[in-house]
């Protein structure tokens, strides 16, 4: 098989970073006030929350803060042409 014609399905690429769906729901709860707040819609603001997210997630080791700390950084990002 050749490899450089072999792509991976785009889940394997961009695993969640969700650990189960009642972590996914409360994420996108926050996705949807930050998305109000910022005046973006949810769909321009998940990539770079989840991506923000997973970064986070790898090397905290206290996770209860994460929503904070990942819209806080969004919002940063965001707030910069």
């Amino acid at each position: 098989m050749n490899t450089s014609s072999h792509t991976m399905p785009d889940a394997a690429i961009h695993a969640s970073p969700y650990a189960n769906n009642e972590e996914r729901s409360k994420h996108f709860r926050i996705m949807g006030r930050l998305a109000t707040e910022v005046c973006r819609t949810i769909d321009e603001i998940e990539p770079l929350y989840e991506d923000i997210l997973a970064h986070m997630k790898d090397t905290a080791s206290v996770q209860d803060y994460l929503p904070i700390l990942v819209s806080k950084r969004v919002k940063e990002l965001l707030s910069h042409p």
